[in-house]
Protein backbone atom coordinates (compact mmCIF):
# COMPACT_ATOMS: atom_id res chain seq x y z
CA UNK A 1 0.00 0.00 0.00
CA UNK A 2 1.31 3.43 -0.88
CA UNK A 3 2.15 5.22 2.34
CA UNK A 4 0.39 8.38 1.17
CA UNK A 5 -2.78 6.64 -0.02
CA UNK A 6 -6.13 5.87 1.51
CA UNK A 7 -7.83 2.55 0.86
CA UNK A 8 -11.14 4.04 -0.23
CA UNK A 9 -12.27 7.54 -1.17
CA UNK A 10 -15.88 8.55 -1.72
CA UNK A 11 -17.21 11.16 -4.11
CA UNK A 12 -18.57 13.79 -4.65
CA UNK A 13 -16.47 15.33 -1.84
CA UNK A 14 -12.88 15.65 -3.03
CA UNK A 15 -9.95 17.70 -1.79
CA UNK A 16 -8.58 19.49 -4.85
CA UNK A 17 -5.43 20.80 -3.24
CA UNK A 18 -4.01 21.28 0.22
CA UNK A 19 -5.91 24.53 0.71
CA UNK A 20 -9.41 24.03 -0.68
CA UNK A 21 -12.32 21.61 -0.85
CA UNK A 22 -14.84 21.47 -3.66
CA UNK A 23 -18.12 19.59 -3.91
CA UNK A 24 -18.74 18.50 -7.48
CA UNK A 25 -22.38 18.81 -8.66
CA UNK A 26 -24.40 16.44 -10.84
CA UNK A 27 -22.13 13.43 -10.65
CA UNK A 28 -22.47 9.85 -9.48
CA UNK A 29 -21.34 8.65 -6.10
CA UNK A 30 -18.52 6.25 -6.85
CA UNK A 31 -15.87 4.54 -4.76
CA UNK A 32 -12.19 4.81 -5.69
CA UNK A 33 -9.58 2.46 -4.29
CA UNK A 34 -5.85 3.01 -4.60
CA UNK A 35 -4.82 -0.14 -2.77
CA UNK A 36 -4.57 -2.60 -5.67
CA UNK A 37 -5.00 -6.27 -4.82
CA UNK A 38 -4.42 -9.11 -7.32
CA UNK A 39 -8.20 -9.33 -7.72
CA UNK A 40 -8.40 -5.64 -8.56
CA UNK A 41 -5.52 -5.97 -11.02
CA UNK A 42 -7.58 -8.63 -12.82
CA UNK A 43 -10.59 -6.29 -12.79
CA UNK A 44 -8.45 -3.59 -14.42
CA UNK A 45 -7.59 -6.02 -17.22
CA UNK A 46 -11.30 -6.60 -17.80
CA UNK A 47 -11.96 -2.83 -17.93
CA UNK A 48 -9.28 -2.52 -20.63
CA UNK A 49 -11.03 -5.20 -22.69
CA UNK A 50 -14.46 -3.62 -22.32
CA UNK A 51 -13.40 -0.01 -22.90
CA UNK A 52 -10.99 -0.54 -25.80
CA UNK A 53 -12.08 -3.86 -27.33
CA UNK A 54 -8.68 -5.27 -26.45
CA UNK A 55 -7.62 -8.89 -26.53
CA UNK A 56 -5.17 -10.36 -24.03
CA UNK A 57 -2.05 -9.37 -25.95
CA UNK A 58 -2.99 -5.68 -25.84
CA UNK A 59 -3.73 -5.47 -22.11
CA UNK A 60 -1.30 -4.38 -19.43
CA UNK A 61 -0.83 -7.63 -17.43
CA UNK A 62 -1.91 -8.00 -13.83
CA UNK A 63 1.61 -8.45 -12.40
CA UNK A 64 2.71 -5.18 -14.00
CA UNK A 65 -0.39 -3.38 -12.71
CA UNK A 66 0.35 -4.62 -9.21
CA UNK A 67 4.03 -3.62 -9.38
CA UNK A 68 3.34 -0.12 -10.72
CA UNK A 69 0.74 0.44 -7.98
CA UNK A 70 3.61 0.38 -5.47
CA UNK A 71 5.80 2.92 -7.27
CA UNK A 72 3.29 5.05 -9.19
CA UNK A 73 -0.44 5.67 -9.13
CA UNK A 74 -3.01 3.00 -9.95
CA UNK A 75 -6.67 3.59 -9.05
CA UNK A 76 -9.83 1.59 -9.70
CA UNK A 77 -13.37 2.97 -9.39
CA UNK A 78 -16.57 1.14 -8.53
CA UNK A 79 -20.27 1.77 -8.77
CA UNK A 80 -21.22 -0.24 -5.70
CA UNK A 81 -19.56 -3.59 -6.53
CA UNK A 82 -19.10 -3.02 -10.27
CA UNK A 83 -15.61 -2.02 -11.47
CA UNK A 84 -16.13 0.82 -13.95
CA UNK A 85 -12.90 2.79 -14.43
CA UNK A 86 -9.18 2.85 -13.73
CA UNK A 87 -6.07 5.05 -13.99
CA UNK A 88 -2.58 3.61 -14.44
CA UNK A 89 0.51 5.85 -14.26
CA UNK A 90 4.13 6.04 -13.19
CA UNK A 91 6.66 8.74 -12.34
CA UNK A 92 9.15 10.38 -14.68
CA UNK A 93 11.51 12.12 -12.31
CA UNK A 94 12.29 14.75 -11.30
CA UNK A 95 8.87 16.45 -11.48
CA UNK A 96 6.73 14.64 -14.06
CA UNK A 97 4.15 11.90 -13.72
CA UNK A 98 3.12 9.92 -16.80
CA UNK A 99 -0.54 8.88 -16.73
CA UNK A 100 -0.33 6.05 -19.22
CA UNK A 101 -3.94 4.82 -19.16
CA UNK A 102 -7.41 5.87 -18.09
CA UNK A 103 -10.53 4.00 -19.15
CA UNK A 104 -14.24 3.95 -18.38
CA UNK A 105 -16.39 1.00 -19.42
CA UNK A 106 -18.89 1.87 -22.20
CA UNK A 107 -22.10 1.95 -20.18
CA UNK A 108 -20.60 4.52 -17.78
CA UNK A 109 -19.08 6.83 -20.39
CA UNK A 110 -20.53 10.33 -20.64
CA UNK A 111 -21.30 10.47 -16.90
CA UNK A 112 -18.30 12.51 -15.67
CA UNK A 113 -16.53 9.42 -14.37
CA UNK A 114 -13.32 10.30 -16.21
CA UNK A 115 -13.49 13.83 -14.81
CA UNK A 116 -13.81 12.52 -11.27
CA UNK A 117 -10.92 10.14 -11.81
CA UNK A 118 -8.64 12.91 -13.07
CA UNK A 119 -9.50 15.18 -10.14
CA UNK A 120 -8.82 12.35 -7.72
CA UNK A 121 -5.55 11.70 -9.52
CA UNK A 122 -4.53 15.34 -9.10
CA UNK A 123 -5.47 15.25 -5.44
CA UNK A 124 -3.28 12.20 -4.81
CA UNK A 125 -0.38 13.77 -6.69
CA UNK A 126 -0.57 16.95 -4.62
CA UNK A 127 -0.66 14.91 -1.39
CA UNK A 128 2.20 12.64 -2.38
CA UNK A 129 5.81 13.01 -1.17
CA UNK A 130 6.92 13.60 -4.77
CA UNK A 131 7.23 17.17 -6.01
CA UNK A 132 5.27 16.64 -9.23
CA UNK A 133 4.47 19.72 -11.30
CA UNK A 134 3.25 18.14 -14.52
CA UNK A 135 1.20 15.12 -15.53
CA UNK A 136 1.52 13.92 -19.12
CA UNK A 137 -0.47 11.49 -21.22
CA UNK A 138 -1.36 10.80 -24.84
CA UNK A 139 -4.77 11.25 -26.43
CA UNK A 140 -6.28 10.83 -29.88
CA UNK A 141 -6.77 14.44 -31.06
CA UNK A 142 -9.97 13.68 -32.97
CA UNK A 143 -12.05 12.17 -30.16
CA UNK A 144 -14.22 15.11 -29.03
CA UNK A 145 -15.17 13.87 -25.57
CA UNK A 146 -11.52 13.32 -24.69
CA UNK A 147 -10.52 16.72 -26.04
CA UNK A 148 -13.29 18.46 -24.09
CA UNK A 149 -12.25 16.72 -20.87
CA UNK A 150 -8.51 17.27 -21.24
CA UNK A 151 -8.35 20.82 -22.59
CA UNK A 152 -11.64 22.49 -21.65
CA UNK A 153 -12.40 20.98 -18.24
CA UNK A 154 -8.93 20.14 -16.94
CA UNK A 155 -6.86 22.93 -18.51
CA UNK A 156 -4.19 20.76 -20.13
CA UNK A 157 -2.21 21.91 -23.17
CA UNK A 158 -0.08 20.27 -25.87
CA UNK A 159 3.26 21.07 -27.50
CA UNK A 160 4.06 17.63 -28.99
CA UNK A 161 2.37 15.69 -31.80
CA UNK A 162 3.22 12.01 -32.26
CA UNK A 163 2.23 10.59 -35.68
CA UNK A 164 1.23 6.92 -35.68
CA UNK A 165 2.41 6.62 -32.08
CA UNK A 166 1.48 2.97 -31.53
CA UNK A 167 2.36 1.80 -35.03
CA UNK A 168 0.30 -0.76 -36.92
CA UNK A 169 -2.99 -1.00 -35.00
CA UNK A 170 -3.72 -4.47 -36.36
CA UNK A 171 -0.73 -5.97 -34.56
CA UNK A 172 -1.18 -4.79 -30.98
CA UNK A 173 -4.38 -6.47 -29.88
CA UNK A 174 -6.38 -3.23 -29.76
CA UNK A 175 -9.61 -3.24 -31.73
CA UNK A 176 -10.68 0.38 -31.36
CA UNK A 177 -8.30 1.88 -33.92
CA UNK A 178 -9.50 0.12 -37.05
CA UNK A 179 -6.88 0.72 -39.75
CA UNK A 180 -6.26 4.37 -38.89
CA UNK A 181 -2.81 5.67 -37.99
CA UNK A 182 -2.61 5.91 -34.21
CA UNK A 183 -1.69 9.63 -34.02
CA UNK A 184 -1.58 11.10 -30.53
CA UNK A 185 -1.18 14.40 -28.78
CA UNK A 186 1.25 14.29 -25.86
CA UNK A 187 -0.51 16.65 -23.50
CA UNK A 188 0.73 18.34 -20.34
CA UNK A 189 -1.39 18.99 -17.26
CA UNK A 190 0.27 21.59 -15.00
CA UNK A 191 -1.45 20.42 -11.83
CA UNK A 192 -0.20 23.23 -9.56
CA UNK A 193 -1.02 26.10 -11.93
CA UNK A 194 -3.71 28.75 -11.59
CA UNK A 195 -4.91 27.77 -15.06
CA UNK A 196 -5.85 24.29 -13.85
CA UNK A 197 -7.28 25.46 -10.53
CA UNK A 198 -9.53 27.97 -12.30
CA UNK A 199 -10.75 25.42 -14.82
CA UNK A 200 -11.67 22.98 -12.10
CA UNK A 201 -13.55 25.62 -10.14
CA UNK A 202 -15.65 26.79 -13.09
CA UNK A 203 -14.60 25.79 -16.58
CA UNK A 204 -17.96 26.76 -18.11
CA UNK A 205 -17.74 30.50 -17.41
CA UNK A 206 -14.14 30.66 -18.67
CA UNK A 207 -15.22 29.51 -22.13
CA UNK A 208 -16.41 32.39 -24.35
CA UNK A 209 -19.54 32.30 -26.48
CA UNK A 210 -19.00 31.32 -30.10
CA UNK A 211 -19.63 34.92 -31.18
CA UNK A 212 -17.03 36.26 -28.73
CA UNK A 213 -14.52 33.63 -29.81
CA UNK A 214 -14.74 34.52 -33.51
CA UNK A 215 -14.45 38.23 -32.81
CA UNK A 216 -10.94 37.71 -31.48
CA UNK A 217 -9.47 34.63 -33.19
CA UNK A 218 -9.24 33.71 -36.87
CA UNK A 219 -10.41 30.31 -38.16
CA UNK A 220 -7.86 28.53 -40.37
CA UNK A 221 -9.30 26.39 -43.17
CA UNK A 222 -6.27 24.35 -44.28
CA UNK A 223 -2.49 23.97 -44.12
CA UNK A 224 -1.84 26.30 -47.05
CA UNK A 225 -3.73 29.14 -45.39
CA UNK A 226 -1.79 28.53 -42.18
CA UNK A 227 1.57 28.61 -43.99
CA UNK A 228 0.64 31.87 -45.71
CA UNK A 229 -0.25 33.46 -42.38
CA UNK A 230 2.89 32.13 -40.70
CA UNK A 231 5.01 33.68 -43.43
CA UNK A 232 3.34 37.08 -43.13
CA UNK A 233 4.94 39.92 -41.17
CA UNK A 234 2.20 39.98 -38.54
CA UNK A 235 2.37 36.53 -37.02
CA UNK A 236 -0.87 35.32 -35.45
CA UNK A 237 -1.07 35.22 -31.68
CA UNK A 238 -3.77 32.54 -31.87
CA UNK A 239 -5.86 30.72 -34.44
CA UNK A 240 -8.63 28.12 -34.52
CA UNK A 241 -9.00 24.92 -36.50
CA UNK A 242 -12.27 22.98 -36.71
CA UNK A 243 -12.33 19.23 -36.11
CA UNK A 244 -15.24 16.81 -36.59
CA UNK A 245 -17.72 16.36 -33.77
CA UNK A 246 -18.54 12.74 -34.65
CA UNK A 247 -15.18 11.22 -35.52
CA UNK A 248 -15.97 7.84 -33.96
CA UNK A 249 -19.04 7.50 -36.17
CA UNK A 250 -17.09 8.60 -39.25
CA UNK A 251 -14.36 6.09 -38.42
CA UNK A 252 -16.91 3.27 -38.18
CA UNK A 253 -18.90 4.16 -41.30
CA UNK A 254 -16.54 6.03 -43.64
CA UNK A 255 -12.93 4.97 -42.98
CA UNK A 256 -11.56 6.89 -45.99
CA UNK A 257 -13.08 10.14 -44.73
CA UNK A 258 -11.73 9.43 -41.24
CA UNK A 259 -8.27 8.98 -42.76
CA UNK A 260 -8.60 12.37 -44.51
CA UNK A 261 -9.44 14.02 -41.20
CA UNK A 262 -6.49 12.28 -39.54
CA UNK A 263 -3.97 13.51 -42.12
CA UNK A 264 -5.51 16.99 -42.30
CA UNK A 265 -5.20 17.60 -38.57
CA UNK A 266 -1.74 16.03 -38.49
CA UNK A 267 -0.52 18.54 -41.09
CA UNK A 268 -2.01 21.53 -39.26
CA UNK A 269 -0.80 20.47 -35.82
CA UNK A 270 2.76 19.62 -36.85
CA UNK A 271 3.13 22.83 -38.87
CA UNK A 272 1.87 24.92 -35.96
CA UNK A 273 3.87 23.18 -33.23
CA UNK A 274 7.03 23.38 -35.35
CA UNK A 275 6.45 27.15 -35.52
CA UNK A 276 6.37 27.57 -31.72
CA UNK A 277 2.64 27.27 -31.12
CA UNK A 278 0.94 25.14 -28.48
CA UNK A 279 -2.53 23.63 -28.57
CA UNK A 280 -3.95 25.78 -25.83
CA UNK A 281 -7.69 25.10 -25.70
CA UNK A 282 -10.71 23.33 -27.13
CA UNK A 283 -14.20 24.75 -27.73
CA UNK A 284 -17.44 22.91 -28.39
CA UNK A 285 -20.71 24.61 -29.37
CA UNK A 286 -24.21 23.28 -29.95
CA UNK A 287 -26.44 24.52 -32.74
CA UNK A 288 -28.10 22.85 -35.68
CA UNK A 289 -24.85 20.89 -35.71
CA UNK A 290 -22.15 20.66 -33.05
CA UNK A 291 -18.94 22.48 -33.94
CA UNK A 292 -15.61 21.81 -32.25
CA UNK A 293 -12.44 23.89 -32.49
CA UNK A 294 -8.88 23.60 -31.26
CA UNK A 295 -7.11 26.83 -30.38
CA UNK A 296 -3.40 27.21 -31.14
CA UNK A 297 -1.47 29.96 -29.32
CA UNK A 298 2.08 31.20 -29.88
CA UNK A 299 4.25 30.02 -26.97
CA UNK A 300 5.39 33.50 -26.03
CA UNK A 301 1.76 34.50 -25.35
CA UNK A 302 0.69 31.30 -23.60
CA UNK A 303 0.63 31.56 -19.80
CA UNK A 304 -0.37 29.23 -16.97
CA UNK A 305 -1.58 32.00 -14.61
Amino acid sequence: MNIYSKDITYFPKIKLNIFEDLTLPNIMDIIISNYITPKQAAEIINIQKLAWNMDDIGCVPNFEIKAVSDVGFVFIAYDKETPISFIYGFHQFPNIHYSHMMAVIPEYQGKNIGYQMKLYHRNEILKSPYDIDYVKWTVDPLLPNNAYLNFTKLGAYCDTYKPDYYGDPSSDGVGIYGNLPTDRLLITWPVKSNRVANRIIDYKTIQPSKEELFKNIILIKDKQELISLLESENKLTSFLFEVPSNFQNIKDNNPNKALEYRYEFREIAIEALNNNYVISDYYSYNGDLRHNYYEFTIKSEFHLD
